[in-house]
């Protein structure tokens, strides 16, 4: 039993490194929401939380992480042309809608001027709605995703019962997270009737997500107790993450740039490892040297392409609430999540391939 024990114990696979992958899967967020935790709850009160320096920092990790991980999404998408038509939605059909939108918003807007463009704020206020609840679905999609790559890396097989309540836990925090967002809605977009229930709403979605962290948690222990073996740690904080996340933006919203770009972090590593993958498939007398210098290029060239999409346009936005910059960010994040949802599918086969190929053991 213990030999079967320190074999299982070995990692069978992993994405950049197990240590890197661990950092950067939910390593970094769990620490970092402990320390914004402990920190709400040392501080006097809720005022005296410095929420300017957090914002701060988390816009300049946002530049560094998010940026990247948007832009690498689309390097996936679009560098291989076979793409174009195996995900025509992804390529063609929903982006002419959303850049549609994009220019009905603009030319339905008022005081629009050739130096500076205003956009219809209606129509800026609804997009960003959409990206808002669509975010929901995107995190915890993810998670599931980070869970079930992770698994198969590690050797876990997880029976119908788990992940049915691990996923469903996750579901849980999708709903919270939409109930959560919505007591933001003004009045003339349904707000008014549901002010009249969010109360009661968000009361019991924190029950239910409460709920889900402990009944998860049990899952997680009787995994423990069938397998052996405690389940590998990327596979670990890539679900406690999450939690973590929710539960900090419960207490102080102001954080969501923070999770924004922790959740960015989690994502990085796929699209460079599947970049590397190509790299090596193409040059298999590259380097280890010769990889990292690649790899900074190509993080370099994600940054620059994320300022031409999300920076550049401010300079040809108005003051109004909602800016011109406002509406491309919440269409480019739009487009991302539907993009996301199409390309990372570990059922996928070619997917496997991609992003398992620099590994010995069988896809």
């Amino acid at each position: 039993m213990k030999k079967n024990r320190s074999k299982n114990k070995i990692s069978l696979g992993y994405i950049v490194s197990p240590k890197i992958d661990f950092w950067m899967t939910g390593g970094i967020s769990v620490v970092v929401m402990s320390i914004l935790l402990a920190y709400i709850v040392l501080a006097d009160h809720r005022n005296s939380l410095q929420v300017s320096t957090i914002l701060s920092g988390a816009l300049l990790l946002n530049v560094l992480i998010n940026w990247p991980h948007f832009m690498g999404a689309y390097s996936l998408l679009y560098r291989q042309k076979s793409n174009i038509k195996k995900y025509k939605n992804a390529t063609i059909y929903v982006p002419t809608v959303l850049l549609s939108i994009v220019f009905i918003s603009i030319i339905t807007a008022e005081n629009t001027k050739w130096t500076a463009l205003s956009v219809n704020q209606d129509i800026a206020y609804f997009i960003w709605l959409v990206a808002a609840f669509y975010l929901a679905w995107h995190y915890t999609g993810q998670a599931w995703g980070m869970i079930a790559t992770y698994s198969k890396l590690s050797n876990l097989k997880l029976n119908g019962y788990e992940r049915f309540i691990i996923r469903l836990g996750l579901r849980i925090l999708l709903a919270w997270h939409v109930i959560w967002g919505a007591q933001d809605l003004p009045i003339h977009w349904f707000g008014g009737y549901l002010n009249l229930y969010i109360n009661q709403l968000l009361y019991l979605s924190n029950l239910l997500a409460c709920s889900a962290f402990i009944v998860s948690f049990i899952v997680w222990l009787n995994i423990t107790k069938r397998t052996g073996v405690i389940p590998d740690s990327r596979i670990l904080v890539s679900w406690l993450s999450i939690y973590m996340w929710y539960f900090a933006l419960y207490f102080m919203p102001e954080a969501y740039l923070l999770v924004q770009a922790l959740h960015a972090l989690q994502y990085l590593p796929f699209p460079l490892r599947v970049e590397l993958n190509k790299l090596e498939h193409i040059n298999k007398n590259n380097k280890k040297v010769s990889l990292i210098l690649w790899s900074a290029k190509y993080y370099i060239t994600l940054i620059l392409c994320g300022g031409i999409i999300f920076y550049l346009p401010e300079f040809a936005s108005t003051t109004e609430p909602f800016t011109l910059a406002f509406l491309i960010a919440c269409v480019v994040s739009i487009h991302h999540y539907f993009v996301d949802s199409c390309i990372w599918r570990i059922s996928n086969a070619d997917m496997r391939k991609s992003l398992f190929s620099h590994l010995a053991f069988k896809k």
